[in-house]
Parts: C-alpha cells; structure tokens; sequence
C-alpha cells in the first residue's frame, strides 16, 4: 500500500511540474530575455495525503548582475602634435591618456558596455572651453571653432586645454546617443552612469603631479568651482537628457527606509524586470562636492544621483574599489552585503602594454558588479593581444545558486 501512495505522489508531482510547464501563471509564458521566474508547485505527501510547501525563487535583482564597463567611456587620444608636446614633458602622463573609446552608441551596441563613466566641467555661460590654450604651443590655433562648445551646459572632456578630444563634446550629446539607443532597446538591463565633476585647473593638477609647468606662456582656463548651483543644474540636465521615467533615483531604493544604506542592506535593490530600459546616475567625487550634494539631503533625498559612498553612512550604496586585488576581500565582503561595486579591469594603458592579466582576472572574479576597462576592444598599437570580454553574467558573489542569465542584455 505504501508503494503505491509513494508511486501515486511521484505521478503527481511530475502533473503539477507539467501543469507549471505549461500553464499561464506567472513565469509560464516568459518571453526570452527574460530574467526572473517565479515556480510553485504544490506535491502531496505519499504517507499523509496532504499538500507540502510551496517553493518560490525570488526575482534576480540589479545586485545579482556583474556587467562590463568603460573607463573615461568619452575620450580619444591627443593629436600628434599635441600628444608629441605631453610626451616632452612627461612620457609617464603622456601613455596614461593614450587610449581612445568607440562611441556611446558603439559600445552599447557592439561591445555590450553597460556602463560608463562621464567627466564634467560645469560651463554655465558657454564658450569657457572653446578655446583650447594649450595648442599655440606646438603652433596649433587655440580656438576650436566648435558651436557645441559655444553653447551654456556641461562639458565633456579629460583634461581642459591639452587632452580635450572627445566623442560628445556635452554632457547632452553624450546622454542624447545612450537616451536613443534606450528607445531603440527599451528592454535592455539597467545602465550605470558615473559622473565626475571637475574644477582644477591644469597648473593646480600639475602641481599635484610633481610637474613646474609656471614658465609656460600659457593663459590656463579656470574652470567653474562645484557650489550647490552646479550640482543643481547637473541633476537638471540629467532628468532632461534621459527623462524622468527612465532614471532610478536613491528614492526609489530607499522607499521608507530612512537612510538609503538601511534600504539596500535590509531590502536590496531593484529587480532587474523592474529596471530594464533605465539607468542610474553616480556621482565619482568622494570629496567636496560629494559634501555639498549631500548637504540638506543625507540620504539623497529628492536627489537624482547616488553617491561614491563610505559604509556606515546614511547615502551608503554604490562604493569604488578600483584595485581588485587589494580589494579583494573587501569587494567579496562588501558585495555580499547589498552595495553595488564599480572594479577597474586595467590602470591607464600599464596592463594593456604589458598583456598583464593579472588584475583583470582578480575583478571578474571579485564579486564586482561593473567592471571598467579601456579596452573591450584590443589595441593593436600594444600587439598584446590584451581584452576584457564580460558578457553579462551572473554575479559570483551575490547571485543565488539558481542564477541562469539567458538574457537579452
């Protein structure tokens, strides 16, 4: 008799598979790309007769994902002439900028870049960075003769007056190209944009270096200082460039929680079927600017992007460990415990030079959740045959065991 209650339970227990197989409860009919299921099934005990537990697996959340990202996701080397005058002056600078990007477009398209990193120079009247002042010096005109420069709104460069080619010159022609291709792919996993805003001029940044450049017949450009007005017009062209409905806000993961720490500790993030097709904005600085954003708002209340956070403080979510092999345990460590983790892949051109990878493998398995590189495509100037290739994934510290990405990315 018990044999045949166990064969019994046995058969309905592959009925109540089939059924979830082919039914039209949740999950049933999911579309591929798809990134979450939820299963029930319901079983009967062979000795009692009556039903067991359900079993439910959770939706993959934004924290469960490891993706690839691009450093300095805008920059194209200098030319010649002015990249032989950087050499001349210090060849050490000279190869750390030595790498150009595809396009916005070109890297979500091709490379599957999901996220990027953006510098800013706040340019609230127009015309502050048209003038390239550096150039006269190896007998090139300082003025650009660029109407997009003219223009008052964020600009989009390395460095003002030396290392100043890019792939958008603003930070809207720039928001513009991954604002397009989101409509042309409105089911793609979330985007992180990181956000840095600079203010120091060249003599200040060289002295930083090490570098006397006081006896140069240069008229520097000052650029804007980071105030509250400049932080408050940033947040404006960002929900102006991407829309409102397309941004997740530190709010929107905070919820009721009174600091967004608490939030992404005790409920997590997003899912990512609730995120497709948006994007987060981060703020890069850790310093002053960072204060002045969070000054009124602690936990980015009302604020549109979230911060180079500290663990143990109220906007504590998004950290940067950019070296993953002295990170290691605390990129491992911090990941499992809810904060999303931006790695670098490479430092500027040294792991590329020498086909070092070394550091590139430490962040694909570090439990990182961006992983930034300048080089998703070989350079065959190094003939190394260096590349960082991370198709999305899932990650190998914080997702479950039943992780299966088979998704549209």
């Amino acid at each position: 008799m018990v044999r045949i209650l166990v064969r019994f339970g046995s058969l309905l227990l592959v009925l109540a598979l089939v059924a979830a197989a082919c039914g039209d409860d949740d999950g049933a009919d999911a579309e591929p790309g798809e990134s979450s299921t939820t299963i029930s099934t319901t079983t009967m005990s062979p000795t009692t007769m009556s039903p067991t537990t359900t079993v439910a697996v959770e939706p993959l959340r934004i924290n469960d994902l490891q993706v690839l990202g691009s450093h300095n996701s805008y920059h194209l080397r200098p030319e010649p002439e002015a990249y032989g005058a950087i050499a001349a002056l210090s060849r050490e600078l000279a190869e750390s900028i030595d790498y150009s990007h595809r396009s916005l477009t070109e890297q979500l398209e091709d490379f599957g870049v999901r996220q990027f990193e953006i510098d800013v120079f706040a340019d609230p009247d127009g015309g502050l960075y048209a003038s390239r002042a550096a150039l006269p010096l190896v007998g090139l005109p300082a003025e650009s003769g660029l109407a997009d420069l003219e223009e008052p709104g964020f600009k989009v460069l390395h460095t003002q007056d030396f290392d100043f080619e890019t792939n958008c010159l603003t930070l809207q022609l720039c928001l513009g190209e991954v604002a397009a291709w989101s409509d042309a792919n409105p089911d793609h996993l979330p985007l992180m944009i990181m956000i840095e805003i600079k203010e120091q001029s060249v003599p200040d940044a060289a002295a930083a270096s090490g570098l006397d450049i006081s006896d140069l017949p240069v008229d520097w450009t000052i650029p804007v200082p980071t105030d509250a007005g400049v932080l408050a017009a940033l947040d404006a062209e960002l929900v102006e460039a991407m829309g409102a409905d397309r941004i997740i806000r530190p709010d929107d993961v905070r919820g009721g929680r009174p600091t967004l720490e608490e939030a992404v500790l005790a409920d997590g993030w997003p899912s990512i079927d609730d995120s497709r097709g948006k994007v987060m904005f981060a703020m890069v600085n850790a310093g002053a600017a960072r204060d002045v954003y969070r000054d009124g708002a602690p936990a980015l209340e009302g604020r549109v992007m979230f911060t180079t956070s500290t663990p143990g403080e109220p906007d504590g979510a998004f950290l940067r460990i950019d070296d993953p092999i002295s990170g290691a345990e605390e990129i491992a460590r911090r990941a499992a415990e809810g904060y999303l983790i931006r790695t670098r892949t490479d430092s500027p051109t040294a792991d590329a030079r020498m086909g070092d990878t070394t550091r590139r493998d430490a962040a694909v398995g570090s439990g990182a959740h961006f992983l930034s590189t300048d080089y998703y495509v070989e350079d065959p100037a190094f003939g190394t045959g260096y590349v960082v290739e991370v198709p999305p994934v899932c990650n190998p510290v914080t997702a479950p065991a039943a992780c299966d990405l088979t998704l549209a990315a």
